[in-house]
């Protein structure tokens, strides 16, 4: 409200016209940003834990790839739109990376993971949309990863 504000100085309509735009361009962003994220951390194939861990430790690195999934990937145009979040799982492994380091890191990490039994999920958007819904609306929820399996050095208990 206070962006558009001096706009109202000049003439009335200005200001609204810019108010508008900026709740529009609000509204258009949080719901890029919903399609986006969410599916990406959501679905019965992804896990969710019952414990923190700590920054930077084995558990760290194996909950960044078995709770996060990756749309496809590959091309600039479909990288940009999704804003590079279609590599999740490099993201959370490599935080520091640029965005353009992830296409290159994507194939040699998916190989690690391959090679250690850890799955990698990657599947197109309307897919992860579909499995987002199931738990949006109760069908179904994110795995528990079980207890048994934590490093328990790597644990934060409050």
């Amino acid at each position: 409200l206070l962006l558009p504000l001096p706009l109202a100085l000049v003439d009335g309509t200005y200001f609204w016209h810019a108010f508008w735009n900026l709740v529009l361009a609000e509204i258009a962003t949080n719901l890029h940003s919903y399609f986006v994220v969410m599916p990406n951390h959501t679905g019965n194939d992804l896990y969710r834990f019952e414990h923190s861990c700590r920054p930077m430790s084995p558990t760290f690195y194996l909950r960044s790839v078995i709770a996060s999934a990756n749309y496809d990937v590959g091309d600039d145009v479909h990288d940009f739109m999704l804003g590079w979040l279609n590599y999740q799982i490099e993201h959370h492994c490599w935080p520091d990376l640029s965005m353009l380091s992830y296409r290159k890191g994507q194939p040699q990490l998916r190989e690690l993971c391959k090679q250690h039994g850890v799955p990698y999920t990657q599947q197109d958007l309307l897919t992860r949309w579909g499995k987002t819904l199931d738990v949006v609306t109760g069908q179904t929820q994110n795995r528990q990863f079980p207890a048994h399996l934590e490093r328990s050095e790597d644990l934060l208990k409050a």
